[in-house]
């Protein structure tokens, strides 16, 4: 069989299933990626270790590896993906072009941001831009990169940028983070509370895979001290109203609590290490091109910034 022969059996939906198995090491987080079952996932894996003769994926026990064949095709698949999605972009400006149509603008935020901050970003963007589409979609920080890695929107603005290779990443606004408690707490009021201190405190955290959740176990593991997680709720919110009827203490953004701090709902402690200074980011797909939605809006994002530091 001739290599153009070969290279005509492999397919995108190929090369799309096996970069998912790439990026979650799993069958069947792929196939939940892409929206079909796993046998599927597994079959198009396996037309395309047979178009290329290749062994492209090892399992070790339940744990999926690629092989060094896998890793030299997983980069040349990514290039052919970002070729495909460049080329589908482009044919879609063109069609704008005779439509007049702006192109969508898609973007992924992590919880706080895309509760707190983004909504408001966007209002101003739409009143500058009205003719183009506003697509958000708001998730825990794993879910958004994963969103990302799968080309499903242009954009993600997240707490801690995703480390991938192939994710270019630019700083944005300040997100302090911060130690709350209800107003009657026995630690308000005091000055400087040692970290250690708050190792007493039932702690009321989101979920693994929050950005505020990493940034809080990382103090806490450096300063070797242990966090005692009382109760795991996914949403910020939740956590709010759980502080607030005295259930433990939490770290959240100084952003999604403004209100609370002003009405005396929630109290911020003054804690050792505290604020955590942190930072949003932009992310995007390096070899992906922006729309010029996206790019319009990146630009209002740093003008943005610039107005408010």
């Amino acid at each position: 069989m001739s290599n153009w022969s070969r290279l005509d059996s492999i397919t995108m939906r190929q090369l799309e299933a096996f970069c998912a198995v790439v990026r979650h090491l799993s069958y069947t987080k792929a196939a939940e990626e892409l929206g079909c079952q796993q046998p599927t996932i597994s079959a198009l894996v396996g037309e395309l270790e047979r178009a290329t003769q290749l062994t492209l994926l090892e399992q070790w026990g339940r744990q999926i590896a690629l092989t060094s064949e896998g890793h030299e095709l997983h980069m040349h698949a990514q290039r052919l993906m970002a070729a495909a999605d460049e080329t589908e972009r482009a044919m879609d400006e063109l069609r704008e072009g005779i439509s007049g149509e702006e192109a969508p603008l898609r973007v992924a935020a992590d919880t706080t941001v895309g509760t707190y901050v983004l909504p408001h970003l966007l209002g101003a963007f739409h009143q500058r831009h009205p003719t183009i589409t506003l697509k958000q979609y708001v998730a825990n920080r794993a879910d958004v990169r994963a969103c990302l890695l799968a080309g499903d929107v242009d954009l993600v603005i997240a707490g801690r940028p995703p480390a991938v290779d192939g994710i270019e990443t630019e700083p944005f606004l300040t997100n302090p983070l911060v130690v709350v408690a209800a107003p009657g707490h026995e630690l308000v009021g005091q000055k400087q509370v040692p970290l250690a201190r708050l190792t007493q405190e039932p702690f009321l955290l989101r979920e693994a895979g929050s950005g505020t959740r990493a940034a809080v176990e990382e103090v806490f593991e450096i300063a070797g001290l242990p966090l005692k997680v009382s109760m795991v709720l996914g949403h910020v919110e939740a956590i709010k109203q759980a502080v607030a009827a005295g259930l433990g203490v939490s770290v959240l953004s100084a952003v999604a609590i403004k209100r609370e701090v002003r009405h005396n709902i929630l109290t911020i402690l003054d804690v050792q290490q505290f604020p955590i200074h942190r930072r949003w980011y932009i992310a995007r797909l390096a070899l992906w091109p922006l729309t010029s939605s996206a790019a319009a809006f990146i630009d209002f994002l740093h003008e943005y910034e610039l107005q408010n530091k």
